[in-house]
């Protein structure tokens, strides 16, 4: 791994806001969220993340493929099968996300009851 001068998010030039974005984008925090329990083949990663297209799953793949935070494994059987899995660079964000989805599950019924709150009425 190569060193390199701290990023800054806020800055929309700067390599840290791309990695940021990639990881923070919906379906790509699933994905990842999910390979945190090992690797995954593509169907399983397909019903896990519930309402994910073939066409956005198969993008978000390749995009965390090209930023270094999955990797891609094909299995030379018959049929021949794929797995995905976090690299080393993803682990290090493991635990941010795990705090995050415990936070999501935690005040689901506060969101659930906010947003009900700010529905217009038909």
């Amino acid at each position: 791994m190569q060193e390199s001068a701290r990023g800054n998010v806020r800055n929309p030039s700067c390599p840290s806001r791309q990695l940021f974005d990639l990881v923070t984008a919906r379906w790509a925090t699933l994905v990842l969220v999910d390979l945190m329990d090992g690797p995954q083949r593509w169907s399983e990663l397909r019903r896990s993340a519930g309402g994910v297209s073939d066409k956005m799953l198969a993008q978000t793949l390749r995009d965390l493929e090209a930023g270094g935070l999955i990797t891609r494994t094909v299995h030379a059987s018959r049929p021949p099968t794929v797995e995905y899995a976090l690299t080393d660079l993803a682990r290090g964000a493991t635990t941010a996300l795990r705090h995050l989805q415990g936070w999501a599950e935690q005040h689901t019924s506060d969101y659930v009851h906010h947003r009900a709150a700010h529905t217009p009425l038909p």
